[in-house]
Parts: C-alpha cells; sequence; structure tokens
C-alpha cells in the first residue's frame, strides 16, 4: 500500500493544484473578453479562444481524476473513500456539461460544481497527507525474529 499510496496522494496534490489553476484560467478567460470588449466586440471564436487553456486543462483534469480513481482501487483506501474519488471524475465530466449545453441558469451551475470538486479534492488530498505523516511517526512493525521479552 505505501507505493501506491504515494501514488494516490501525489495524484490528489496534482489534481487539487490543477483545480486552483483552472479558477486563474477561468478569470484569465473573463477578464481577457472584458477587455476585448471594452475595444470593440467579441466573436464566438474570439470568446473560445479566451478560453481555451481552460478547457484543455479542464480536459487534463479529466484524466487526472480517472488515475486518483484507479490508484484509490490498487491502494485499498476503503469503500466510502472508493465512492468518493469516483465522483471525481463524474463531478468533472459533468463541468463539460455545465458550460455547453443549457440555459443561463443550468451554465452557472459550472462555477458551483466547481467548488464542489475542489471542495472533495482539498478533503481528500489533505487526508491522504495526513495517513502519509500518522503512517511515518508510527513506530515500525516489531520483528518476529526478535529476542523474547527477558520478563516473559
Amino acid at each position: 500500500m505505501r507505493r501506491s499510496g504515494a501514488v494516490l496522494r501525489w495524484l490528489l496534490t496534482i489534481f487539487i493544484v490543477g483545480v486552483a489553476v483552472q479558477f486563474f484560467l477561468a478569470g484569465l478567460g473573463v477578464f481577457r473578453v472584458q477587455h476585448a470588449s471594452d475595444h470593440g466586440t467579441v466573436g464566438d471564436k474570439q470568446f473560445g479562444d479566451f478560453f481555451d487553456p481552460h478547457v484543455v486543462l479542464g480536459n487534463v483534469l479529466f484524466i487526472v481524476a480517472v488515475l486518483v480513481f484507479v490508484a484509490a482501487l490498487i491502494a485499498r483506501v476503503g469503500r466510502p473513500r472508493i465512492f468518493a474519488l469516483l465522483a471525481l471524475p463524474i463531478l468533472v465530466l459533468l463541468q463539460s456539461v455545465f458550460a455547453n449545453t443549457g440555459p443561463p441558469w443550468f451554465r452557472a451551475l459550472h462555477v458551483l460544481n466547481a467548488f464542489v470538486i475542489a471542495g472533495l479534492a482539498g478533503t481528500q488530498t489533505g487526508i491522504a497527507w495526513r495517513e502519509h505523516r500518522a503512517g511515518q511517526s508510527a513506530p515500525p512493525p516489531a520483528s518476529s525474529d526478535a529476542p523474547a521479552d527477558a520478563a516473559g
């Protein structure tokens, strides 16, 4: 479990950092659109171009979320965490649905879902690192070839 746990921990860390970068890229896209609209009109293609980095990273994060789930299965982290980590790629996949279909109120769910993703990923990343630190401070397991207790 040690190596698979390390893989899971680092994948989660990469994922949550990627989520933070996603928020930055979304804001960057918004302010690039605002700047462009201040200097004329913004067409659909130009609008889309402003958000291309956000879209590309979102696709990468979906792949990382799937890898996180697979790593959790291999690490045998327990059923509750497996289900929580299964939710991660599903929520990331829903981001595309929210962003690209429906009326504005439905599309706005994209932002709320991003907070859910960040909360879930942040919680799971914290758990993984806490477990790692707890494992490092635990005493090493007793060896079977250790001498018997002198008092016993």
